[in-house]
């Protein structure tokens, strides 16, 4: 373990040469909660994708599919408790154990592609700008998920966090977790398809250490759960203390992500807003979702490209539209100044979708963002819009839960 020893060195600066006190880690290993699956069933019948992406008639099939899947945890009405948190009966009834304070590893292979996670407590701290959420939030949103947590009393999916820092022990890739943890829990086959689950546990003190002691000089970037670091950061600010959040870790030099815009599905009439608002530049049919894709590829990062009776016309948007930046804030702007109402825009990533519904609604595709454009827009100090982008994949939840 000779490179986990020599990782326990004090970092003493951020790569961007902010002092730190010392021991000021960001990450930190937690008593993680694991499903029992002599007493709850099979793990690929108790984890789940992310809330956000369960519509309703899928969060209803996964509500009714066990009384012990994870998506049981995310409200408290779904769980039914009359008498505190379900989590906590989970956990008397032996459903769910917890093991001593640990790091995890997640690997998920999808589609002939692996992805690794590492799964920590996240150390949030007022005034810490070492963290940078990209997205905009909705008020109401975060007061429901403030809510949320301290109803339910766990982390029942981890906020999806991603870094281009480097490590003193390699935990992402073909190497993940090999000599540096145990295979507690694996899967195939679960709700997500073709998808092959591991949990690595992470215990080994100068391997917590190493890791621990390394995130301080990381900068991380909010990718998925913007609504929930909100929250728990406005709670460390209000209180003065520090808080603490299940976080799963992308390592964007191993494993690059994939950040997807999210266009917006509208009415057909906020077609003539928009052209009114921000006259095209130019005109042009559209015969195919390939040609769609290429207009798509080809925006710049202040376009929105209105898609409408067959026809795209590409937008030159402001630069900034009151705090936010991007085409994403100007297009929610517009439409709302223009009475449309909240539930009347959804929001997609698949260009594929965009296309089969075009003789129902307009869209405006959004330009993609990539990492790099991204961390040049928060270290600028501004924000995109709410709900620009999409980091993909995004971790299940279940494999490993944190007791709030």
């Amino acid at each position: 373990m000779d490179a986990a020893r020599t990782g326990t060195r004090a970092v003493a600066n951020t790569p961007q040469g902010r002092p730190l006190p010392a021991g000021r880690a960001l990450l930190r290993p937690f008593p993680g909660l694991r499903y029992d699956t002599s007493v709850a069933g099979p793990l690929a019948s108790l984890v789940a994708p992310p809330h956000t992406e369960l519509g309703k008639a899928a969060r209803a099939a996964f509500l009714a599919s066990s009384p012990y899947v994870v998506t049981h945890l995310e409200r408290p009405e779904y769980g039914g408790a009359l008498h505190g948190p379900t989590v906590h009966r989970w956990l008397e009834d032996g459903v769910l154990v917890q093991d001593a304070p640990s790091l995890y590893v997640v690997r998920q292979v999808h589609a002939g592609r692996s992805r690794h996670f590492l799964l920590a407590e996240l150390q949030v701290l007022p005034g810490d700008d070492r963290v940078h959420a990209h997205e905009g939030v909705f008020e109401q949103a975060v007061e429901a998920r403030a809510h949320r947590l301290q109803e339910t009393g766990v982390d029942s999916e981890p906020v999806l966090v991603v870094t281009s820092g480097s490590w003193p022990l390699r935990w992402a890739g073909d190497a993940a977790a090999a000599g540096i943890g145990t295979l507690v829990s694996s899967t195939s086959g679960t709700p997500a398809g073709d998808l092959v689950l591991e949990v690595w546990r992470l215990e080994a003190p100068d391997v917590l250490a190493a890791l621990s002691t390394a995130s301080a000089a990381h900068e991380l970037l909010i990718a998925d759960g913007h609504h929930r670091y909100v929250a728990v950061q406005r709670l460390a600010e209000r209180t003065g203390r520090p808080q603490r959040l299940l976080v799963a870790l992308g390592d964007e030099q191993v494993e690059p992500v994939d950040v997807r815009p999210l266009h917006r599905l509208l009415p057909g009439s906020a077609a003539t807003v928009l052209r009114k608002a921000a006259p095209p530049r130019r005109r042009l049919p559209v015969q195919d979702v390939q040609q769609l894709h290429a207009l798509a590829a080809g925006l710049e990062e202040h376009d929105a490209l209105l898609f409408a009776d067959g026809h795209a016309e590409v937008l030159r948007t402001p630069l900034r539209t009151g705090g936010a930046v991007g085409s994403g804030a100007w297009v929610d702007a517009v439409v709302r100044t223009a009475g449309v109402a909240a539930e009347d825009v959804l929001f997609e990533s698949e260009l594929e979708v965009v296309w089969r519904q075009r003789h129902e609604v307009a869209a405006a595709v959004l330009p993609r963002l990539d990492l790099l454009a991204l961390q040049r827009i928060v270290h600028s100090g501004a924000l995109v819009g709410r709900k620009t982008t999409s980091f993909r994949p995004k971790p299940l939840a279940g494999a490993v839960l944190r007791l709030r």
